[in-house]
């Protein structure tokens, strides 16, 4: 007897409307194949478009009749995609980030799986034997017609659109009026697996007789054919023809006379990792590592969704602890997922997990195509690697058994998604491990304020690590006030100081890093006559000059311009670069300094899959004197021979439009200064600035964080910011900008007018600090209030009744709880 049975199916649309169940009849012959997690083709809608959906339940009873249920089509996936675990974890983020579930499916699953659909229009087949009478329509639609009836076969949207003009829609409605043509959408399934074709012997072929036959018939390519196989059993059909030199005929006769196999077979890339070849060196812990791999061990033998954080002064050997702590981990059968801030890092602490662990670490990361990262998920899902090493979206690695998740450097604001869901990798990671029973470990030399605060409050547990590994002193910092050399008649972006110290580490042949947080040459143009400055028209944002090319970019848009000889409003040719940019940093050196090597890193000179390792390489291996770049090169890399850091413009970091500015500049002021002095040479660092006597400045000069955090506490406290409360952002993006101003404040009012009970402040609305990107407006409204759960609802209830109420057009409304960058 056949029972009834239903999926519950959450449909591949992003829209709260239809953010919800659907069921659909299971045809019996997929009754016993279709699983949760699985995604199946299904119809829907009133024009039953085949579309994907994602499979999370299955039942036999429904609450409406079944005569009214539709049933799916087909089964996508050969196994689930998605696992228990990992449908939990997507339910949680929607509650938490406030988005559709499926807009967490698309961030925990590689990119490129989703089946898209496509339109193609056809001629009708109830007219395509009768006599069509097009005398009516217009000499395009006939053309187009003929196209068609020419191809046979339906003919996608795009192909005709792009041979046929702008023209095309009102042509195409006549003749779907007319019941001539049809439109219809036909989904496209895209296969990222990579297959290959392997060459083999087939045992038991009268092989031996084949081959004399072929040495007496001087058939010469197909003897180094069989010799071949014979000494390797197979290999793959295009490396034997390019090693052996041979064709595809040789190989179709050596088939025909059956002592040959050709066979596809599906195989797993595995992507160059590039970067400098790092010898593994298994360090004996120093006393501090000791007592912190104790207390680490101690907590996962509880594993209870523990997170530990560790707070090691750069150069302490937070890395090596990974490592042995991992080692434990695997023991027991259990997985490891490392996150790291830069994609430039992911090759260098990857080389040490290899190393350590050989072919059970794999490495994701944007620059990957999206074959090798799809290849990189699988190996992971199917259980063939352990460790995972990558950025933020390697949090969602589909690991089984997942006993640990490592966030080096937690403090790095890329561990925030600024696309929707907004989520943060310390939170994903956190709820992974109580949901897997693991723990999480946050790494940093300088934590973040908030993390830092919990770990105070018994929240997080504290674990310390004071010295450096290798027993050396942290780098001597010397602060410069630029004040004073300006009154003593330097007027060059370099201190006599650090002058002085580049020309020594010169002649000592050692390593220089030069950190400056902007690209580019100059960072504005201005006409001396009348103070034009140069703005990008779609962004409201000063151009930033870009010295090889002579061009002005704006590095919000992309938008790319000649620079102008003579003023635009003006005429007058007295055209300026202010500001100084990496580019003109290299510039200066190369003048100053004409016997230095330089390479610059900043997204100017980092394109490319391997831009980044191919520049640490260089370095690496001292190829070149002295490296310049932004934050790039401020954090995580480990150079032996650099001995002496110079940061330019300390102060570009202090007066940012952010409370956040004077965190951001001590963390990077001490990460920066942590790259000198790693091997076996005394650093020196000289951070340049027009306020020494900031505290930021001055703690980072002692690289004291004790100092700083407290500092910072009680500015955080008497304006109540986190960690003392939550903020909530509310960004109204739109093309008209009356339009956006007066929703922003018809929606701040009604924020203000929905207390119940709770005091929730309600800031703005504002512009945004970039008020207008690519020739939209911004405006922004935030709402403090020190409970989470209770501002995420209130905020998520009362915007929601404010669209509900309001037939809002034209305006997108953005949602971020806790944004680290606000621009």
């Amino acid at each position: 007897m056949n029972y009834e049975l239903y999926a519950e199916v959450i449909i591949d649309i992003a829209h709260e409307k239809v953010d919800r169940i659907f069921h659909y009849r299971i045809p019996t012959p997929l009754q016993l194949l279709l699983q949760v997690g699985m995604r199946v083709l299904v119809p829907f809608g009133r024009s039953n478009k085949k579309i994907e959906g994602y499979v999370l339940g299955i039942t036999d009873k429904i609450e409406i009749a079944s005569t009214k249920v539709k049933e799916i089509l087909q089964i996508i996936d050969d196994s689930p995609i998605l696992s228990e675990e990992m449908i939990t974890l997507s339910k949680w983020m929607r509650d938490v980030y406030q988005c559709t579930l499926i807009e967490c499916f698309h961030c925990v699953l590689p990119t490129g799986i989703q089946v898209r659909s496509q339109w193609i229009i056809e001629i009708n087949s109830k007219t395509i034997s009768s006599k069509i009478d097009l005398s009516s329509h217009s000499p395009l639609a006939q053309s187009v017609y003929e196209y068609i009836k020419k191809e046979g076969h339906g003919v996608p949207l795009k192909e005709l659109e792009d041979r046929f003009g702008n023209q095309l829609v009102q042509v195409l409605y006549s003749l779907r009026r007319d019941k001539i043509l049809i439109q219809r959408s036909v989904p496209q399934f895209k296969n990222l697996s990579k297959k290959i074709k392997m060459v083999s012997l087939i045992s038991g072929s009268k092989m031996e007789q084949v081959y004399e036959d072929c040495r007496k018939k001087n058939y010469h390519a197909q003897v180094r054919i069989l010799e071949f196989l014979l000494r390797n059993q197979q290999a793959p059909l295009l490396d034997m023809k390019q090693l052996l030199q041979v064709t595809d005929s040789s190989f179709r006769s050596l088939q025909q006379k059956g002592v040959l196999a050709i066979e596809e077979i599906e195989v797993k890339r595995n992507p160059d990792l590039g970067g400098p070849a790092i010898k593994d060196e298994f360090f004996t812990p120093t006393q501090e590592q000791k007592n912190v791999l104790q207390y680490i061990k101690k907590e996962m033998q509880t594993s209870m969704g523990q997170t530990i954080l560790l707070h090691g002064v750069t150069g302490s050997g937070k890395t090596e602890v990974y490592l042995q702590v991992i080692q434990e981990l695997l023991k027991e059968g259990k997985q490891a997922i490392v996150l790291v801030p830069e994609i430039s890092l992911t090759p260098q602490i990857t080389q040490c997990f290899i190393q350590r662990f050989g072919n059970q670490v794999a490495f994701t990361h944007s620059k990957l195509s999206i074959g090798e990262r799809y290849d990189q998920w699988r190996k992971a899902k199917e259980g063939e690697v352990s460790i995972m090493v990558g950025p933020r979206s390697a949090i969602f690695t589909p690991f089984s058994s997942l006993g640990l998740v490592i966030i080096d450097e937690e403090h790095e604001t890329t561990y925030k998604s600024d696309t929707t869901p907004k989520y943060h990798a310390r939170e994903i990671a956190m709820k992974r491990c109580e949901l897997s029973n693991g723990i999480v470990i946050l790494g940093s030399a300088t934590p973040s304020l908030e993390s830092y605060f919990l770990a105070q409050k018994g929240v997080y547990h504290l674990t310390k690590m004071d010295h450096r590994a290798t027993q050396h002193s942290l780098p001597q910092v010397y602060v410069v006030d630029m004040r004073k050399e300006l009154v003593n008649g330097n007027r060059s972006m370099f201190s006599k100081d650090l002058y002085e110290a580049l020309e020594s580490n010169l002649e000592r042949k050692e390593q220089t890093i030069l950190f400056l947080n902007r690209r580019g040459h100059s960072t504005f143009v201005s006409c001396r006559s009348c103070g034009f400055v140069l703005k990008c028209s779609r962004c409201n944002i000063s151009y930033t000059y870009h010295s090889p090319y002579a061009s002005l970019r704006c590095h919000y848009c992309g938008e790319q311009t000649k620079s102008p000889r003579i003023c635009p409003a003006c005429s007058s040719s007295y055209i300026r670069f202010f500001g100084v940019g990496t580019q003109k940093v290299e510039e200066e050196v190369n003048a100053l300094l004409p016997q230095a090597r330089t390479l610059r890193m900043d997204l100017d000179t980092t394109s490319g899959k391997h831009g980044h390792t191919r520049i640490l390489e260089q370095f690496y291996n001292q190829k070149a004197d002295i490296l310049i770049g932004t934050q790039m090169v401020a954090k995580g890399h480990d150079f032996p021979n650099v001995t002496l850091v110079g940061v330019l413009a300390a102060d570009a970091m202090l007066y940012m439009e952010d409370f956040r500015s004077s965190e951001r500049s001590f963390q990077l002021l001490t990460q920066v200064a942590g790259r000198a002095g790693r091997g076996d040479q005394k650093g020196r660092v000289y951070i340049q600035t027009y306020t020494p006597e900031h505290y930021s400045i001055q703690t980072a000069q002692k690289q004291d964080y004790e100092a700083f955090y407290k500092h910072e506490l009680l500015y955080r406290k008497e304006m109540q910011y986190p960690p003392y409360t939550h903020l909530y952002s509310i960004l109204l993006v739109g093309s008209k900008e009356k339009k956006v101003i007066r929703t922003s404040f018809f929606l701040a009012d009604f924020l203000k007018s929905g207390y119940q009970g709770e005091i929730f402040q309600v800031i703005g609305p504002s512009p945004a600090s970039i008020s207008k990107i690519n020739n939209e407006y911004r405006w922004r409204i935030m709402i403090k209030h020190p409970d989470q759960t209770l501002l995420q609802q209130y905020a998520y209830n009362r915007i929601t009744h404010f669209l509900q109420k309001n037939n809002i057009l034209d305006v997108q409304i953005y949602r971020d709880m806790n944004p680290l960058v606000m621009y």
